[in-house]
């Protein structure tokens, strides 16, 4: 999923999961038509309440656990970007806070956040986009020189010092919380559920004769519910991909130095 979702659009992911939910729908309910639920000289299909009520009863759970997946990934890729604006307000305001300070302290703390926000964009975005997302050493060492300097002119500037370190650990809380979010997914049991539910689903609709409409009907609706796969797997993906959160509003939050 890692690969599918850094290597493709999303248009194309979700393209994808659909064709391939709905050839494999049909392909199953050939399958089953032929082994299970065909009859001599069957040219209508026959009511069968058993076969209705559990073929309905697997969809109804497919719907109810995508609803659930998606919800929980909406949620989660929302409260990461609102995070991401957050973050470069406080870094907007350290920015401003050490500008408004006189001496080299204050200027050395400002190349020192810079240094940091290009480790962050640069790095540290990478390393959470990856299988084994984590946090970025450079972007360690760089918070790490960043502290130091701020420490230093709160030293000197002891009417701004709470201040500036209340900035600083903001700082640092957001950048867990990214670490946080970036290796939150949905778990696996979850993934196997639905892929039980649609599985028995699919090859509930052998029940159904196999015309055209009927395989034409039977490949929509299972490629539909393949393209809400898709939009999951892209959504629970909050650093990957082309609906990535964008690192722009953490590096246009500073100011470039004078």
């Amino acid at each position: 999923m890692i690969q599918l979702i850094a290597a493709y659009s999303d248009a194309v992911i979700l393209i994808i999961c659909g064709l391939s939910t709905a050839v494999l729908g049909v392909l199953l309910a050939a399958i089953a038509r032929r082994l299970w639920f065909a009859r001599p000289r069957d040219a209508v299909e026959e009511p069968n309440k058993l076969a209705e009520v559990v073929h309905g009863s697997l969809l109804a759970f497919s719907v109810f656990v995508l609803a659930l997946m998606l919800a929980d990934v909406r949620v989660n890729l929302a409260r990461a970007d609102d995070a991401v604006s957050r973050e470069g307000s406080y870094i907007a305001r350290l920015d401003r806070d050490l500008a408004s300070l006189d001496g080299s302290g204050p200027e050395a703390a400002r190349k020192a956040l810079r240094d940091y926000v290009g480790a962050v964009t640069r790095d540290e975005w990478h390393s959470l986009s990856t299988e084994d997302a984590g946090l970025s050493a450079t972007a360690d060492r760089a918070l790490a020189a960043l502290v130091l300097q701020v420490r230093k002119v709160a030293v000197e500037n002891p009417d701004a010092a709470s201040s500036l370190r209340g900035l600083l650990d903001r700082l640092e809380e957001y950048r867990q919380g990214r670490l946080e979010t970036a290796t939150k997914s949905v778990p696996g049991i979850f993934w196997w559920m639905i892929l039980v539910f649609l599985l028995g689903a699919m090859l509930m609709n052998g029940r159904f004769y196999l015309n055209p409409a009927a395989i034409a009907l039977i490949a929509a609706h299972m490629g539909a519910i393949g393209m809400v796969l898709g939009l999951i797997i892209i959504m629970d993906e909050p650093f990957r991909g082309e609906s990535s959160i964008s690192s722009a509003r953490v590096s246009q939050a500073i100011k470039s130095l004078p």
